[in-house]
Parts: structure tokens; sequence; C-alpha cells
């Protein structure tokens, strides 16, 4: 239950990001997208930890990563007006609704094993929670171009992860 509680308040703790980041306090922003972006660990080590690991809450917490992940990409690609993050961003909203789809289907057709998350996927997740935070200290300053790369390398390995996760999962 705990566990699954630290995984909504990652989705619910995109508003007051958005808020901070309108109201031009960005560092309030970052402050609180490194707390959201800890709960992605948190939620996972303590429903090992209190044993409390199910499925739903494995769902639960991928639903949280993509929901937090894509409503921020989309945010700040907007609010920041930049083309290369808008372009990587769609890509990776792609990837993410891709994989949702694939997912979804193989847990219809009861091959639940094949559903679950690799460490390409674990390692592509924090890659763009990175390029996130990146994002929101630095897209607006003169390290943008240095932002734009991360977040290409994040549209890479989002993309290669999908491409693993379907070869190595048919």
């Amino acid at each position: 239950m705990i566990p699954n509680l630290i995984s909504l308040s990652r989705i619910i703790l995109i508003l007051p990001i958005i808020f901070c980041m309108i109201i031009n306090n960005i560092n309030l922003a970052f402050f609180i997208f490194l707390v959201a972006s800890f709960t992605d660990f948190l939620d996972g080590y303590l429903a090992r930890y209190l044993n409390q690991e199910s499925l739903i809450g494995a769902n639960l917490d991928l639903l949280a990563d993509k929901i937090f992940i894509c409503s921020l990409l989309i945010f700040v690609s907007f609010h920041f007006d930049n083309f290369t993050f808008l372009v990587m961003t769609i890509l990776i909203v792609a990837r993410e609704l891709s994989i949702g789809n694939i997912r979804q289907y193989y847990l219809e057709t009861k091959k639940i094993n094949k559903a679950k998350v690799n460490f390409l996927g674990k390692f592509k997740t924090f890659f763009q929670i990175f390029s996130l935070g990146t994002a929101i200290i630095f897209l607006d300053s003169d390290y943008s171009s240095i932002v734009e790369i991360i977040i290409v390398i994040a549209a890479i390995l989002s993309w290669l992860s999908l491409l693993n996760y379907t070869n190595v999962k048919n």
C-alpha cells in the first residue's frame, strides 16, 4: 500500500513542478523534481523491503514513470520553446505509448514474464529523468546545446530499449 502511494505521489508532484516553472522559481521546481524522481527508487525499494511487491504495484510504478516523464517533457518543450527538445519529446512519448501497448498485449496473451522491465529499460528511465533535470536547470541558459545533446541521447536510448524489448521478447 505505501509503495503504491509513493508511486502516485510522483504523478501528483507534476503540478507543483510545472507551477514553479511558470512562476520562474526554477530552484524550487528542480528541488520538487528531485523529490519526485527519488520516489521512483523509493517505491520499488519499499515494496521489496516491506514484502509488498505486486503486479498492480509494478504496473502503477511504470504508469507513474510514463505520466511523470511524458508530462514534463511536453511541458518543458513548450515552456522553453526549444524545437530540438520538442522533436525528441515526440520520439520519446511515441516510444512510451508503443511500449505500453506491447506490454498490454503480453499481459492479455498471458505472457507476463515478457512484460517485465529489463536493465536497459530501467537505465533509459534514469536517463530520461536525468535529461529532464538538466533541462529544467539549463535549457534556458548558455548550456542549452548540452541539454539538447542529452535529450537526443535519451531519445536514442528510448528507441534502443524498445527495439531490445521487442527483439528479446519475441
